[in-house]
């Protein structure tokens, strides 16, 4: 599984309920030794959004061998750190990722004659069968877990104490930043890194505080990063967010071509224009968002008979994100209960909150914790034993009501000087999956035949003649379709 993410991010949240408090929950930065150049490259966070709880779980992927790092978050105070779980990151970003079918398509002879039909899948990273879609999600390594220490912001220059004291430097551009935090009242929370030979990904860490919040801080982003930011960033909430004060990027499904001879299609060309066009890049694509995808399965266009998921090396598909979490986590590892998946399937249209019997900031699995209140469900009863991650992000939601949203940026370097907030958006549907409009190298699948495909009409009519495109051969289209693209974008106001 290809990641599409760079960077390295600071947030708060934003809840459904529109709750007042602006605190930040979190935002980290990267800090390497005065002798080594490390660059966050890849950045990858879920945020789940209740009244009574925040949660970020951040991740990042990083260019360069360093022989060791510091990743500091700030952090209001109450706030607390956990580790969280591979699993939960591989899930929803095979699960949410764009997928792109190429046209249906069929063989046939000079005389209009219909040959065998001709079909295909294509995902961002992987492929299903035809119909009835599935969703491979695959596991990489990561390095972890983390030295940590926290400092309090009533210690002046605490923070820059324990990065000189650790060998690691603080950029001239970044101590403003770092001032500013202080001033606001944050605290940090220092992790120190000593990264395996060939990792290039850390276990991911979530923070926890009490309350919702609405507010993600961006200026801590930019330590340790290059010019632009790219950011993928999932939102559990009852309801389906968008960031205020940035573009809504979008990518033109009229122009989506198939390459048949490579099984490519040209959508990340597209993205990447779409995202660098709109407000000269100040902004964010939503390329998925449904509600009640957790626990319920999905449909779409591509996929009218439902999308089923599963993990390598396993044989078995599953209807359900929850049901593919439960599932990645056995196969990496990190869990050996194998009934919550059962469990997960009596939620669908559960309507009671989920409730934490627990202590703040003390993990569900503590002797400490409790009973949740009358009318509510236990936390615990979504905890897979340690793979907790989807317990921790339910708890004070109604999991009938709770939207799946990703987001994707490039943001460059100059608008991170402002925070973001996230505000619930027109409650709309995204569907993930996709079909390409044109094609090319379509002789690849009827050799002296003549290819008949959807949106074809000059084929059809003529029985014979030229696919769309396919003349041009693949670069040839490829170019095309950036010029119209570029035309389109440049059409439309700022």
């Amino acid at each position: 599984m290809k990641l599409r993410l760079f960077a390295f991010l600071a947030l708060a949240v934003p809840a459904a309920t529109l709750l007042p408090s602006r605190d930040a929950l979190a935002c980290g930065g990267c800090f390497a030794p005065v002798t080594q150049t490390t660059v966050v490259n890849a950045h990858r966070m879920v945020l789940s959004v209740s009244p009574v709880q925040s949660v970020l779980w951040d991740q990042i992927q990083y260019a360069g061998d360093p022989s060791e790092f510091a990743w500091v978050l700030p952090v209001k105070r109450g706030a607390t750190i956990q580790v969280g779980s591979d699993a939960w990151f591989e899930t929803l970003d095979a699960a949410t990722s764009v997928r792109i079918t190429p046209p249906n398509s069929m063989c046939g002879s000079s005389g209009g004659g219909c040959g065998a039909m001709m079909g295909g899948d294509s995902a961002s990273d992987s492929a299903g069968g035809f119909g009835n879609e599935q969703v491979t999600v695959l596991h990489r390594g990561t390095v972890g877990p983390y030295e940590t220490a926290t400092l309090a912001t009533d210690t002046p220059g605490a923070l820059n104490k324990w990065l000189d004291t650790n060998g690691f430097g603080v950029d001239e551009s970044t101590q403003p930043v770092i001032d500013a935090y202080v001033e606001e009242d944050f605290d940090f929370i220092a992790l120190k890194l000593q990264p395996g030979k060939d990792v290039k990904e850390m276990t991911p860490v979530r923070v926890v505080m009490p309350g919702a919040n609405a507010t993600l801080p961006l200026r801590m982003v930019a330590a340790g990063t290059g010019a632009n930011v790219a950011i993928t960033l999932f939102t559990i909430s009852e309801a389906r967010l968008a960031p205020e004060g940035f573009a809504a990027a979008s990518v033109p499904h009229d122009l989506l071509a198939w390459d048949f001879a490579s099984q490519e299609s040209n959508y990340g060309a597209l993205r990447e224009k779409a995202l660098a066009a709109a407000d000269g890049g100040r902004a964010f694509l939503t390329p998925y968002a449904q509600q009640g995808s957790l626990f319920s399965p999905v449909s779409s266009s591509a996929a009218p008979f439902g999308v089923q998921y599963t993990t390598s090396g396993s044989t078995t598909p599953v209807d359900t994100i929850a049901a593919a979490f439960a599932q990645q986590g056995l196969a990496n590892g990190e869990t050996e209960d194998t009934a919550c998946a059962v469990r997960f399937a009596e939620l669908a249209m559960e309507g009671r909150a989920v409730g934490n019997p627990c202590p703040a900031g003390v993990l569900l699995s503590d002797p400490s914790c409790d009973e949740v209140a009358s009318g509510q469900i236990d936390a615990r009863e979504l905890a897979c034993g340690p793979l907790d991650d989807l317990a921790v992000a339910m708890i004070g939601l109604h999991p009938k009501d709770v939207w799946l949203t990703r987001l994707e940026a490039s943001l460059p370097r100059a608008a991170l000087d402002t925070d973001l907030v996230l505000s619930p958006a027109p409650q709309e549907r995204v569907d993930n999956w996709m079909r390409a409009r044109a094609s090319v190298h379509a002789e690849v699948l009827c050799g002296a035949a003549t290819p008949v495909l959807d949106g074809d009409r000059a084929a059809r009519s003529r029985g014979q003649g030229t696919l769309v495109g396919m003349t041009l051969g693949a670069l040839a289209l490829a170019a095309a379709v950036a010029r119209r693209g570029a035309r389109r974008f440049a059409a439309r106001p700022a």
